[in-house]
């Protein structure tokens, strides 16, 4: 099973979408006249993609999604 994490993150610039795919980031939904787009990643690599979006000039911020994932099975 392979647990993943919603994750939303509000951007400033529509540069940073090819930064957060980088990150292994699978992008389901990009709203840019908001600013901002939902993904999910894996759950033991969240922490660490969170640290490296954090630090990038054109995020402004990171958020857990509270919606919960199901479990795939791979």
């Amino acid at each position: 099973m392979v647990d993943r994490k919603g994750i939303v993150i509000y951007f400033q610039n529509k540069k940073a979408i090819k930064v957060i795919k980088e990150l292994n980031v699978n992008v389901s939904y990009v709203n840019e006249a908001g600013r901002y787009l939902t993904g999910y990643c894996n759950t033991e690599d969240f922490p660490t993609i969170k640290k490296e979006l954090k630090k990038h000039k054109l995020i402004r911020k990171v958020d857990e999604s509270l919606v919960e994932m199901p479990d795939i099975g791979l």
